[in-house]
């Protein structure tokens, strides 16, 4: 039997650990690690579970929550405790409830060394519902085995978010657990303590079932100056500059536990840093340099959070922007925005109004930084907009160079038609002087007479032809004149036509806010009751808030999430044991994906139908949607050109693998998607698959 001791508990992150004789910069700290600084709530979780209360831990990622269990549950144990420490992400996310609950039960008897009894009562009592089997073995055999106190934790609580059934009967449970003390003493020794990254109305909307609202909050402050004091003997300085360096460090920090940590190793392992100035040196190198902001997994993690939240990005960044320009922002836990500040860790609660964190964030994270994250969509438009204004003017400007060209040559025609003119008029006057000149002799008289008659018909044709050229020359200015007044009157038409267009842009606009609020206030509200009636177990009229759901999101075309309530009906008629029902909402939600041509999604919803008649124990229609997908899939790869779909396809193709019982090929495509998921920066996902990878890897080593 495997023993799993709480002091070596760690959780599956990307961060590596990065070690010094004294600091440690990554993951759990050891539970005599010489870096670990005790805070107030060391002592407010130790003395809140020693009483048997709900404890919960709820704020951003590195602040020392998993250290801090680990130390608690060392210390429970040395008072005779029974401990038992749970991950919910080592326990995995694509499972069924019953398969949830028993993976809870299974790590709390390998930890408590009762591994075979629960198991034993879990197999006896198969009639029961996977909450209520888990409630009473923990009554009927953890409470009896031991008679002291009993404390399970719960980290990485967030988990519960991407299961694919609802937890809040989970969360319910446990609250019930209080509730029978009264009547029942023995589960007064029963204390449970859940930590991450979440907020309680993130967890469970009910406040009727919330285990929260009879639960102690611990608040996970910063180190202050006095308890950071420990971290300054891992400087190798004197005393006193020892504290001058730690004074400057929390400067910068604000006592954060991560960035305190790594700015206090790299200056342990700097042996020129010897003043102030240097710490303010170092930390502009580690932290505030451009490389640092694409390559610290805090700073990133920071940013991933801010940006990549649910909530709409202009709100989050104007009320952040609020917060850095000193403006008096309330704490409000009930405000989706406020709730993304204080658990992405960049802002902190001083007298109930939010601040930046820390000098560190203030300055990454500033002016700059949330002007080039806003929403570039109105930018866009206006950038279009200014192009075709240009493209309007080009053309008429085009319009008035042709007609300016053409005044030119009308006027060179009629320079050219006066030279001819003054031409023939001195060819006639030369004709004159000749015929005078030959009159008097008979013989030059005859001579000049018939040179004259040429002469005058020359010249007479050259003056028509002037006339001609001059007449010409006069019609060519008037319809460069006339075209002169087309490209003015043109050119005022465009431009009442760019201030239409912009004025119904603007228009479009405001119309396209006011759909999308109320696209999502009928989204929300449908959600609720939904999520009401599935829960009180009116499943069919739950279905028929579904279809109004999917309306709504096919009136407003967003296809994806149409296809996904679809699912949700066609799982809920499965439920009910209505299979043609389902399978006609089933190739409903299939025909969305095929009319957009997207054969790696088509074969990512087949998976889900598989895993959906699976749940339901129809193995062989799951198998038969798993065969499908497996094929639309290795359809779909060798068209993708796009790293990021092709990491998605991989991954999904792992997970039908996976779903047929091939662990081997499943591990094969999860490492190829790792491979491409890492060099797109993309941290959730790589996170993600490597857990997947991790249990892959267990399970065969098992089977071999």
């Amino acid at each position: 039997m495997t023993v799993l001791d709480p002091a070596v508990v760690v959780k599956h992150t990307r961060m590596s650990v990065i070690q010094t004789s004294f600091y440690v910069t990554g993951g759990t700290l050891r539970r005599n690690a010489p870096s670990y600084v005790s805070r107030r709530a060391d002592t407010e979780l130790y003395e809140g579970l020693s009483r048997g209360e709900f404890c919960y831990v709820l704020t951003s990622r590195q602040r020392g929550k998993s250290s801090l269990m680990v130390r608690t549950a060392v210390r429970l144990r040395e008072d005779g405790g029974a401990v038992a420490v749970l991950d919910l992400t080592a326990i995995g996310q694509n499972l069924t409830a019953e398969y949830w609950y028993a993976g809870l039960l299974g790590r709390i008897g390998e930890q408590l060394y009762i591994e075979d009894e629960l198991e034993d009562f879990w197999l006896a009592h198969e009639r029961l519902g996977p909450l209520q089997r888990w409630m009473l073995a923990i009554r009927e055999v953890t409470a009896k085995k031991f008679s002291g106190l009993i404390v399970i934790f719960i980290d990485e609580i967030d988990a519960v978010r991407s299961l694919p059934f609802s937890t809040d009967e989970f969360f319910a449970g446990i609250r019930e657990f209080y509730n029978r003390r009264t009547e029942d003493p023995e589960l007064e020794r029963l204390a449970f303590c859940l930590l991450g990254v979440a907020t309680p109305s993130d967890l469970i909307r009910d406040t009727r079932t919330t285990p929260f609202n009879v639960g102690r909050r611990i608040e996970l402050t910063d180190f202050t100056e006095q308890e950071a004091e420990p971290l300054a003997a891992g400087l190798g300085r004197s005393e006193k500059l020892n504290a001058t360096l730690l004074r400057q460090i929390i400067y910068w920090t604000g006592g954060h536990p991560y960035l305190t940590q790594r700015l206090c190793q790299a200056i342990a392992q700097d042996a020129s840093v010897d003043s102030p100035r240097a710490v303010d040196r170092v930390c502009e190198g580690l932290f505030l340099s451009s490389r640092a902001r694409e390559s610290d997994d805090n700073l990133l993690f920071v940013q991933e959070r801010l940006l990549r939240s649910e909530v709409d990005r202009a709100a989050l960044l104007d009320l952040y922007a609020q917060v850095r320009g000193h403006k008096r922002v309330r704490d409000d836990e009930f405000n989706p925005t406020v709730s993304i500040l204080r658990l992405s860790g960049i802002t902190r609660i001083v007298e109930g109004y939010l601040q930046v964190r820390n000098r560190i964030y203030y300055r990454v994270f500033d002016r700059d930084w949330i002007t080039a994250n806003m929403p570039d969509a109105e930018l866009r438009r206006q950038r279009v907009a200014y192009r075709r204004g240009l493209v309007r003017a080009a053309s008429v400007g085009a319009v008035i160079l042709m007609v300016m060209a053409g005044l030119a040559f009308s006027a060179y025609r009629q320079k050219i038609a006066d030279q001819n003119r003054e031409f023939a008029e001195q060819e006639r006057v030369r004709a004159d002087q000749n015929a005078k000149r030959l009159a008097s002799t008979l013989d030059e008289r005859e001579t000049a007479l018939g040179e004259a008659k040429a002469q005058r018909v020359i010249a007479e044709k050259q003056r028509e032809r002037a006339e001609e050229q001059r007449l010409e020359a006069y019609k060519q200015k008037q319809i460069a004149e006339a075209a002169t007044a087309r490209a003015l009157a043109a050119q005022q038409t465009a431009e009442k036509q760019r201030q239409i267009a912009s004025d119904r842009a603007v228009e479009a606009e405001q119309q396209r806010e006011r759909a999308e609020g109320q696209t999502k206030l009928a989204t929300s509200t449908l959600f609720n009751v939904i999520r009401f009636l599935v829960g009180s177990g009116e499943k069919q009229r739950a279905v028929e808030y579904l279809k109004q759901l999917a309306q709504v999101y096919r009136q407003a075309n967003k296809d994806v999430e149409e296809a996904e309530t679809i699912l949700n009906i066609s799982e809920i008629y499965l439920q009910l044991k209505d299979v043609p029902k389902a399978e006609e909402y089933f190739n409903q939600g299939l025909k969305i994906f095929r009319n957009k041509r997207d054969l790696a999604e088509e074969g990512h919803i087949l998976l889900k139908i598989g895993d959906l008649y699976k749940e339901s124990g129809d193995q062989g229609k799951a198998r038969t949607y798993y065969n499908q997908a497996l094929q639309l899939l290795k359809q779909a790869l060798p068209t993708l050109h796009d790293n990021h779909k092709e990491a998605y396809a991989l991954y999904y193709l792992s997970l039908t693998y996976s779903a047929v019982d091939d662990n081997r090929k499943a591990l094969d495509y999860s490492n190829q998607a790792l491979s491409i998921f890492r060099s797109l920066g993309d941290s959730v996902m790589v996170d993600i698959i490597g857990i997947r990878i991790e249990e892959l890897s267990q399970s065969l080593k098992e089977r071999d």
